[in-house]
């Protein structure tokens, strides 16, 4: 037996859930496709202040005043000197904060909010156009074997996409970073008040964000350039190639063992967003480097706009998407030249081919990755 639903999401991360959210608050039948396996890693995700009016808009406030998540004035950064540049913590006083995210725990929060009338299924085995609508294979909550038929489908399984595969859209890459995460125990540094640090090195940038009380994210963003890439993956590496650090390494923990996991943080566009009945959201669409902090913020803001644009395909109106790709588009191409901007910030390792490599805009097709 067939099950008919009006839209089908795929994914399950903040963009999707926000957008499953939004389209059964209007009356739509939805399904929701996710692979359920867990996430090993706590990922500590920055919001900055000017996010503010987007929360409230998507009602999120009162999912961020619990103990997982907490308000972040700032963050220190080295970059372009030795020197630290402090957070602006007077100019957020004034202000509202940002905030300080478990992006795990808010999904989850988000999830088991979703009204009844969502219908969750396991990853998605099968996925076909047939004239309107799409057919979807899956399994239910039993493991049983089940097809879907949906009138829409809004794509956002992340960086693997699940429309470019099956709808056969090309990817523009325009770097191969990779991120190097662990979680460790929280180090207290009466230098620094807030839960944020960016450090700039000679063959990578490092991020620390904490996570909570207890746990903190140590990050080394790098590329195949980096004569130490593959030392960054055994965390037992990471005080001696981050010897040369001024700040990172106060807080890498010697004789601890902890898993790294190694992370795509690549940019990339799919050269089409939107289609007749169907769209890409999250990182399934477009993805960015982490030092932007665009990820989580884009991620939300998409899936507004997205939820803007199925309701008015559903009331007749196809401009929607068309508006939502432009859009979209926009975003990214400004998004690339800020993030150029940012890396040529740094001089100090001028002949490192890291820096090198993220200091202009380089474009390929898939699978001919630059660096």
């Amino acid at each position: 037996m067939i099950k008919t639903f009006d839209c089908a999401v795929i994914g399950m991360g903040i963009s999707g859930v926000l957008l499953a959210k939004m389209l059964a608050r209007i009356g739509l039948q939805v399904a929701v496709f996710h692979d359920d396996k867990p996430i090993k890693t706590s990922f500590a995700e920055s919001l900055p202040a000017s996010i503010n009016p987007l929360l409230a808009r998507l009602g999120l406030h009162p999912y961020l005043h619990h103990s997982a998540h907490f308000p972040c004035s700032g963050t220190y950064s080295s970059w372009g000197s030795a020197a630290l540049q402090q957070p602006d913590v007077e100019r957020a006083l004034q202000q509202k904060p940002g905030w300080k995210v478990d992006k795990s725990y808010l999904i989850s929060q988000l999830v088991e909010d979703l009204p009844e009338t969502v219908v969750m299924f396991g990853k998605v085995s099968g996925l076909e156009q047939q004239a309107s609508q799409w057919q979807i294979s899956s399994k239910n909550h039993m493991g049983e074997a089940v097809q879907v038929s949906a009138g829409f489908v809004a794509d956002a399984s992340g960086r693997q996409g699940y429309l470019p595969r099956a709808l056969n859209i090309p990817r523009h890459y325009f770097d191969k970073l990779m991120a190097f995460v662990v979680n460790v125990p929280s180090v207290k540094i009466a230098q620094f008040q807030h839960p944020v640090l960016v450090e700039a090195q000679q063959h990578c940038w490092s991020l620390v964000s904490q996570v909570s009380e207890k746990s903190t994210m140590l990050a080394i963003f790098s590329n195949q350039t980096s004569p130490d890439f593959e030392c960054y993956n055994s965390f037992e590496n990471w005080h001696e190639v981050s010897e040369k650090s001024i700040y990172f390494k106060q807080f890498i923990k010697k004789n601890i063992h902890v898993p790294v996991r190694k992370v795509n943080a690549s940019s990339h566009i799919c050269s089409q967003l939107t289609g007749r009945n169907w769209l890409m959201l999250g990182d399934a669409a477009m993805s960015f480097d982490p030092l932007s902090s665009h990820g989580m913020t884009t991620a939300m803001y998409m899936a507004d706009k997205a939820g803007e644009a199925i309701a008015q395909y559903f009331s007749g109106k196809s401009q929607g998407l068309d508006d939502y790709s432009e859009q979209m588009t926009s975003i990214y191409n400004t998004y690339l030249n800020e993030l150029v901007e940012r890396y040529n910030g740094e001089q100090r390792w001028s002949r490192s081919p890291f820096w090198q490599s993220k200091q202009a805009i380089h474009v390929s097709n898939e699978g001919a990755f630059v660096c």
